[in-house]
């Protein structure tokens, strides 16, 4: 394994709120090249490193070697309750999520992630399940394939992109990050920069193959059943439909009652499970914007479990 191939994001604020050291165990449920893993190890952490990628998987298998308290699990982190029966673990202390790409990912052009690198488009963390951004391509009616650009690309163009890939798709499969670019920026209207439109695209695919904001969702009701009481999570998001989700869990697991404001009396039985831990988004500080220019979009939400 690569020694220094990823630079850990916010790192400093993670492990503050996250107190790695002797006794805890830690989750984390995105392993990657174990940047955020090796240092929890070496305070002397229990950690468990998820990943859905063979090659992360490879990657903490290979680092487990160096830290007996390492364990590894290649699966997403939605099944985290079943990850953690699998490791004999009842409740943890902390779960970190790092999500969005690696670098690990970004810089492999058979994973089709990047605009960047001629590649398949297959935009899949595990290939080996799930249809790829391609087949998405191909299978969905221009109207179903607009509204997922839209929607999980937020991109305003969208009816006009997947017009233009409807009809690119009828001559022959769009099945490489070369032809999809050449696609959109044939597009564009002109005087428009092409990166950050590409950009949303490509992110509206992979979300979809992925099901990524599905998988959120899901491991944010597991929290306060993996947790332990005063355990925390940690979670870093990369764009606004990750951290919304992230937010308004937040913000409905505080409350005591969720009625509607006019109901006299609580009428929901609802109580607070957690306690947030950063009043608004923690983002990178200049310094590390410079040094790492992947945590320029980085947004971190923390709470701890009552």
């Amino acid at each position: 394994m690569n020694d220094a191939p990823h630079v850990p994001v916010l790192r400093d604020e993670s492990l503050e709120l996250l107190q790695p050291g002797p006794g805890r165990r830690l989750v984390d449920g995105t392993f990657g090249f174990g940047g955020h893993s090796r240092l929890m190890a070496e305070a002397g952490a229990e950690v468990l490193g998820l990943d859905l990628d063979a090659v992360a998987h490879a990657a903490c298998l290979d680092l487990a070697g160096k830290y007996p308290g390492l364990c590894c699990q290649r699966i997403s982190f939605r099944y985290l309750e079943q990850a953690l029966k699998q490791q004999g673990w009842f409740r943890v202390d902390g779960v970190l999520l790092d999500l969005g790409v690696s670098s690990l990912q970004l810089d492999d052009p058979a994973k089709g992630f990047s605009y960047r690198a001629d590649g398949p488009l297959d935009l899949r963390f595990n290939q080996d399940e799930g249809a790829s951004a391609a087949d998405i391509i191909a299978g969905l009616k221009e109207k179903e394939l607009a509204d997922l650009i839209y929607r999980y690309g937020e991109e305003r163009g969208s009816r006009r992109i997947a017009r233009a890939l409807v009809r690119a798709r009828d001559e022959a499969p769009v099945a490489t990050t070369a032809r999809l670019r050449e696609i959109v920026e044939g597009v564009l209207p002109r005087g428009a920069k092409a990166a950050p439109v590409l950009s949303r695209v490509f992110q509206a695919l992979r979300i979809a193959a992925n099901a990524e904001l599905e998988a959120l969702e899901e491991v944010l009701q597991q929290l306060p059943r993996v947790l332990k009481p005063g355990g925390r999570f940690v979670i870093i998001s990369y764009h606004s439909l990750e951290d919304r989700l992230v937010k308004r869990f937040i913000d409905r697991e505080k409350k005591d009652c969720l009625c509607p404001p006019e109901l006299p009396v609580c009428a929901c039985d609802h109580k607070a499970r957690l306690r947030p831990l950063t009043r608004r988004a923690v983002k990178a500080s200049p310094a590390e914007e410079k040094s790492n220019p992947r945590s320029r979009s980085a947004r971190l939400r923390a709470a701890q479990i009552l």
